[in-house]
C-alpha cells in the first residue's frame, strides 16, 4: 500500500513537469505577435542583439541563471573476502566526491520583424530545473 501511495505522488509530481520542448510551445503562444521590448520588460534584457535583412532583430536572452553548490560526501565499501585456507578478511575503501557547483540557466533567440514584433521564438539553451522540473525554462515560463 505504501509503495503504491508513493508512485501515485511520483507521477502526479512528474504530471506537472515540463520537457525544453513543451517549454518552447509554451512560449510561443505566450509571447509571438507580441511586443518583443514587453517581453524584455516581463523577462529582462537580451545579451546581445543582431540586425536581421528585413529590419528587424534578432536577440539572444538568458534569464533564470543560477547555481548552487552541492556537498562533498564520502563513500565507504567493505567487501568481504576469503582466504583459500578459509581466514575472512574485510577490505574497506572510502571515496570523496568534492563539492559540485551546478549552474541553471534559459537562454532563448528570440526574431523580432521591423516593427518590434516576436516572430519567433527558440530555446537554444536549457538546463534541467532547479527543482522537480527537466527543464529550467519551464519553470520560468509554465503558466501554472
Amino acid at each position: 500500500m505504501k509503495t503504491m501511495l508513493i508512485a501515485a505522488c511520483a507521477a502526479a509530481l512528474l504530471a506537472g513537469c515540463q520537457t525544453t520542448e513543451q517549454a518552447a510551445q509554451t512560449m510561443r503562444s505566450d509571447w509571438v505577435g507580441e511586443s518583443a521590448d514587453s517581453f524584455f520588460v516581463a523577462n529582462g534584457p537580451p545579451i546581445s542583439s543582431f540586425p536581421r535583412d528585413s529590419g528587424g532583430q534578432i536577440y539572444t536572452w538568458r534569464g533564470g541563471e543560477a547555481s548552487i553548490v552541492r556537498p562533498g560526501s564520502y563513500q565507504t565499501r567493505r567487501v568481504p573476502t576469503q582466504t583459500l585456507d578459509g581466514r575472512r578478511s574485510t577490505t574497506t575503501t572510502v571515496t570523496y566526491q568534492p563539492p559540485l557547483r551546478v549552474n541553471y540557466v534559459c537562454e532563448a533567440q528570440i526574431a523580432a520583424d521591423a516593427q518590434g514584433l516576436i516572430e519567433s521564438i527558440r530555446i537554444s539553451r536549457d538546463t534541467g530545473g532547479m527543482f522537480l522540473s527537466f527543464s529550467r525554462c519551464s519553470e520560468l515560463f509554465n503558466r501554472g
